[in-house]
């Protein structure tokens, strides 16, 4: 699309789509939090029901593009009206509030794993139905009008098609999708009024009306119940929940810097400290971690919450990824160890060493991603500030991706330059990097309470009795 709008050769392309893509997140980054406090007022379900309108009507508008104003316009727009990430994630840990820590880990991984099937099945259509006319001219060819506005829109079918999709999410929604929040759901169904008191002038011993609350009805004048208000930011943000975010966004910044690492330290030629593999060499390894994310969702991480608990994995994935930042650069030495037929310089055990690490990799960020989640969850102070928590920490993560390719590329760059440093070093620092901030991650970890992280204190505790309530309730029986 950028290519098409003629502003820039196909050496900078790249460069606006960044800007594109970089204007979706800094949207988000500004809204997040905003969406979410006022999820904490009205309710998980309008806000998500809005945010796919929001996202329906900026995909239409990105199809209409003809201009890369328009484009990054569309792309901003989207990344305002859409405050749905840490929404879901509230609503995910409402849901689950009562249940194991087992079954809380299991359903809070379909959040990444359903992102990333949509990231596998998203660019395969755009791929496919860009530039209809062009690409499947029988089907599409000689229609009239329909051919004449997909020609001058060639990008529109398929921002149709994932629009659809969002109109259908959004109706799928408007009838099934129910509100979790829980004052928002007692204010539905509790009466606007409450009732009136019942007055006598001599105690009436065989009166059993449960409804006859002395604690709420004062007066015989009927009142509107009072609204519990959500609190305020600062009270959302305690120690707990900031230390928690503070991790996040830590790990967030590792996570994106080894994205960015690995395509480049895998693409580059051997004498430079990469792997000199190809393009579709690359995409066999990140199709390799795309598997092992869909088993260790599905059936590795409820086991091992259940098995260590969720703080301890945390921890322990932390501390395994410093070791596999560092070691990983020293794939490139295994083309030095013979193959199974005696020869030396081959991949065999390259890719042998590849794999090995991206397994381990794959683990562990998939199982600290979704224990970041589901600890920022247990760390509020109230059920009714989850939407500003859960924003917060969508803030803190999504500074944390937009600084990391740019320090990544940076520290590439800037260390292979260096020659006073001695070469094996220098086609290492990349990793040393990684590795250092993968240890002050862990490092973050230390301040973290694992009783600050108990979902106990959400749960409805055993009312208490006091000495007037026992002399009602022995009145009553």
């Amino acid at each position: 699309m950028v290519r098409d709008f003629n502003i820039t050769d196909e050496k900078h392309v790249g460069y606006y789509v960044g800007l594109i893509t970089s204007a979706f997140a800094v949207a988000q980054l500004l809204t997040g939090m905003p969406w979410g406090m006022l999820s904490d007022r009205i309710g998980r379900r309008p806000v998500i029901l809005t945010g796919m309108v929001g996202t329906m009507t900026s995909i239409l508008l990105l199809g209409l593009s003809k201009s890369f104003a328009w484009a990054l316009i569309s792309r901003s727009l989207c990344g305002i009206l859409n405050g749905n990430v840490g929404v879901l994630k509230s609503m995910v840990s409402e849901i689950t509030l009562e249940h194991t820590p087992e079954q809380r880990a299991r359903a809070f991984s379909f959040l990444p794993l359903m992102y990333g099937i949509g990231s596998i099945i998203g660019p395969v259509l755009g791929g496919m139905l860009s530039n209809p006319v062009q690409t499947y001219p029988g089907l599409f060819g000689g229609r009239g009008w329909l051919t004449d506005f997909l020609t001058e829109y060639p990008y529109f079918l398929p921002c149709f098609i994932s629009a659809s999709i969002c109109a259908f999410g959004l109706t799928f929604g408007l009838f099934y999708l129910e509100e979790t929040l829980v004052t928002v759901k007692s204010e539905e169904h509790r009466p606007l009024l409450r009732p009136q008191a019942k007055y006598s002038t001599f105690n009436n011993d065989n009166n059993d009306d449960d409804d006859d609350d002395r604690h709420s009805t004062t007066s015989p004048t009927p009142t509107i119940p009072e609204t519990r208000q959500p609190p305020s930011l600062r009270e959302a943000l305690t120690p707990s929940v900031l230390a928690i975010c503070l991790t996040f966004g830590l790990f967030a910044f590792q996570a994106v810097f080894y994205d960015e690492l690995f395509p480049i330290w895998t693409a580059s030629r051997r004498v430079n400290g990469g792997l000199g593999f190809k393009s579709d060499e690359i995409g066999i390894a990140l199709a390799y971690c795309g598997s092992v994310t869909l088993i260790v969702q599905l059936f590795c991480l409820p086991a091992w919450t259940r098995r260590f608990g969720q703080l301890r994995l945390f921890r322990m994935v932390l501390c395994g990824s410093i070791f596999l930042y560092f070691f990983q650069g020293f794939i490139r030495y295994l083309y030095e160890v013979p193959d199974f037929e005696g020869n030396t310089q081959t991949k065999t055990w390259v890719w042998v060493g590849l794999i090995v690490t991206c397994t381990f990799k794959t683990v562990f960020h998939t199982t600290a991603f979704t224990s970041c989640t589901i600890l920022t969850n247990n760390a509020s102070p109230r059920l009714d500030c989850l939407g500003a928590v859960n924003g917060f920490a969508q803030c803190c993560a999504s500074g944390m991706r937009a600084f990391g390719p740019a320090t990544c590329g940076a520290i590439w760059s800037a260390s292979l330059s260096a020659e006073f440093i001695p070469y094996p070093i220098r086609v290492h620092m990349s990793w040393i990097a990684l590795s250092i901030v993968g240890a002050l991650t862990f490092y973050s970890t230390s301040r973290l309470n694992a009783v600050d992280y108990d979902t106990s204190k959400f749960l409805p505790a055993e009312e208490e009795v006091f000495p007037e309530d026992e002399q009602d309730l022995h009145r009553r029986a």
